[in-house]
């Protein structure tokens, strides 16, 4: 596929996507870059390092900054799984590779979570383009 058809169809995914999708797409484009952090790590690309690790705390970033801690235990305990993620992400950013495992660990459970959810939505068709 082209650069410019793939552009357009990651465009279409977003674009298309229900609420409770493009949340599972940050979670997916969050666990990418933690991972893909590692392999430029370990190949000795410090740049691309460093690159991947700004593209997984901007995600994560972004999933702290939608919670509204106003609505119970929930996002209050997600709030401080994301901050304690970005606190890794820091600590990886100076040289703690190790804490890119942590951060895999605790985004890719919510992952999991949110995609059994999407899967769930779908089947039982509660999911039609929005969040019922």
């Amino acid at each position: 596929m082209s650069g410019d058809a793939l552009a357009a169809y990651r465009t279409s995914k977003v674009t298309t996507a229900d609420p409770v999708g493009l949340v599972v797409m940050l979670f997916e484009g969050a666990l990418k870059a933690v991972r893909k952090a590692r392999i430029h790590h370990e190949s000795g690309d410090l740049g691309r390092y460093a690159n991947e690790v700004e593209r997984a705390t901007l995600i994560i970033g972004e999933l702290l900054a939608a919670l509204d801690t106003e609505q119970g235990e929930i996002p209050q305990t997600l709030s401080g799984i994301y901050s304690y993620s970005m606190s890794c992400l820091v600590l990886a950013m100076s040289g703690d590779v190790s804490k890119l495992d942590e951060v895999e660990l605790n985004i890719g459970r919510i992952a999991r979570a949110w995609s059994e959810a999407a899967k769930s939505l779908a089947e039982s068709g509660e999911l039609d383009g929005h969040v019922a």
